[in-house]
């Protein structure tokens, strides 16, 4: 379940929160900019032409990241 946990429209940036992960979207010139991480983490950035584009990749790479850790726990 995807939550959103702060909407700061006057610094440009949304937190969002997705199966453990913080998701941070910030609007950078023509392109959106997710990092994704766990909490205490050092994110990855995600690169998209619009908004949805960059939640759906970053939750594409979240759902990765569990695979291979529940891949590599077996």
């Amino acid at each position: 379940m995807t939550a959103i946990v702060n909407d700061d429209r006057s610094t440009g940036t949304e937190l969002l929160e997705h199966r453990g992960y913080q998701i941070r979207l910030t609007h950078a010139g023509l392109e959106w900019i997710a990092a994704v991480a766990l909490p205490e983490q050092r994110p990855t950035l995600i690169m998209a032409s619009d908004r949805e584009a960059a939640i759906a990749k970053a939750y594409e790479w979240i759902e990765l990241q569990q695979k291979e850790h529940h891949a590599g726990s077996n």
